[in-house]
């Protein structure tokens, strides 16, 4: 299984989507665990970022998070709505 490597950015980012959301929390730790197992999956649709060394995966309808692939890690950089984060 792949390790994922979170940022300061991401961890400050992450605190502020689920302050208040349990069910958006619990959906994001699913995600990231999906993630961590099968980069994959089509629940993440993974896509990458034209023009970027970025990829983005879906926790729900509106929040995104952008990752980047490393040999032995997976960085972990921002999260929020599609708007604020590409």
């Amino acid at each position: 299984m792949v390790e994922l490597r979170f940022t300061p950015s991401f961890e400050k980012e992450y605190k502020k989507v689920i302050k208040g959301n349990v069910p958006l929390r619990k959906r994001i730790t699913k995600q990231l665990f999906v993630l961590q197992k099968n980069a994959n999956h089509p629940s993440l649709r993974l896509h990458k970022i034209k023009n970027s060394k970025y990829w983005s995966i879906s926790i729900d309808k509106s929040i995104r998070v952008l990752i980047l692939f490393e040999k032995r890690w997976i960085y972990v950089y921002h999260i929020g709505k599609h708007e604020d984060v590409y």
